[in-house]
């Protein structure tokens, strides 16, 4: 999931490879006529698709309220080159925007009941991504609950902690760590998975809350991994691993009997696991679909309730909109515009980055 960070500059060269219609074409932010934008659909599991929430627009992370019917997805606002949250109703396609102004917020979760939000914002400085929670009514007053906690990725469903993502340089690389945010006593944060020689990341609470999956580079490809929690060396030792060939973004079934997952080559996979025992027992591995997601550098898939529907934050290909390229917005006639602001989750920012992408 998460990938090296950095901060766009006037001077960085940006590209853009993404996949259209099966086909590679390369999108320069300096006068490529594809405009990249995108849209939630719905798909059941063979890749039929169902339907669509809300409009077109150049959307990041997205998270299904625990009812199915919000999701909350942080939305490019162009007038200032940064993310808001917006919560869409899945029924009516209705949104209501629940952050605003010229702060970067480019992830969200919920708790398990749906009355509350965390999300990060860099409302107290540009580059800083601290953690923040609040009602989940537009409006509400927001508590910090961290500095520098960058990227909140699960709730506990007991509700008593939070895991997330933070990043670390280790010579020239810069790896990710899941941590581990208590919401009571003195809050003090401490590591779920955190190895010098790995990136771990991609986080989430099993629905009983006992186990964590999550994707680690240990084997030099990013793979999905299940360990206990609260972490312990020999619950840590005795992890599973669910994927056989690449896999992030993992994502549990509302009952805890599936796993899905994003391959390495961006098919969207699902593992049959059981975590009733001591240990979890894992099954065969099942490709679904390979579904045409805008980016995988944030969450780009969530699971309906009932597990048999999937949305995905599938690509858009417009002509005629303004250019959205790796964090470059062009609006024609004038000259392109260079968007500083935080990097999000598995955002690379050197070269050419190929949209979609599964990173860790």
């Amino acid at each position: 999931m998460l990938s090296p960070l950095s901060l766009l500059t006037a001077a960085a060269a940006v590209a853009a490879l993404v996949t259209v219609h099966g086909q590679a074409a390369l999108v320069s932010a300096q006068g490529g006529s594809l405009s990249l934008l995108s849209q939630l659909v719905w798909f059941d599991r063979t890749g039929a698709r169902l339907g669509t929430v809300g409009p077109v627009a150049n959307h990041g992370n997205i998270e299904l309220s625990p009812d199915g019917r919000q999701v909350a997805v942080t939305i490019l606002d162009t007038a200032v080159g940064t993310r808001d949250i917006w919560l869409y109703d899945v029924a009516s396609a209705a949104r209501t925007r629940f952050t605003a102004g010229d702060a970067d917020e480019n992830w969200a979760i919920w708790s398990r009941d749906g009355r509350r939000i965390v999300f990060n914002s860099t409302r107290n400085g540009p580059g800083r991504l601290d953690l923040f929670q609040s009602a989940s009514t537009a409006g509400s007053a927001p508590e910090m609950l961290l500095e520098n906690g960058m990227w909140p990725v699960s709730w506990a469903p007991d509700g008593r902690h939070i895991l997330f993502v933070t990043s670390r340089r280790v010579g020239d690389a810069v790896d990710n760590d899941v941590m581990v945010l208590p919401l009571f006593g003195n809050r003090q944060p401490f590591p779920f998975s955190r190895t010098e020689d790995a990136s771990e990341n991609w986080a989430a609470f099993s629905p009983d809350g006992r186990w964590v999956a999550y994707s680690s580079t240990e084997s030099g490809l990013a793979e999905v991994y299940v360990a206990p929690f609260p972490p312990t060396p020999a619950g840590m030792a005795a992890r599973r691993r669910v994927s056989a060939d690449g896999g992030s973004q993992a994502r549990w079934s509302r009952d805890g009997r599936e796993i899905f997952y994003v391959g390495q080559d961006r098919s969207l996979m699902v593992t049959a696991v059981n975590g009733e025992g001591a240990t979890v027992e894992v099954g065969v591995m099942q490709r679904l679909f390979e579904p045409r997601f805008f980016f995988l550098d944030s969450h780009g898939f969530d699971v309906a309730p009932d597990g048999q529907r999937i949305l995905v934050n599938t690509l858009v290909v417009s002509p005629t909109a303004p250019s959205r390229i790796a964090g470059v917005a062009r609006t024609p006639p004038g000259p392109r515009r260079l968007i500083t602001r935080a990097a999000e989750p598995g955002l690379r920012t050197t070269g050419v980055r190929r949209a979609g992408s599964a990173r860790i």
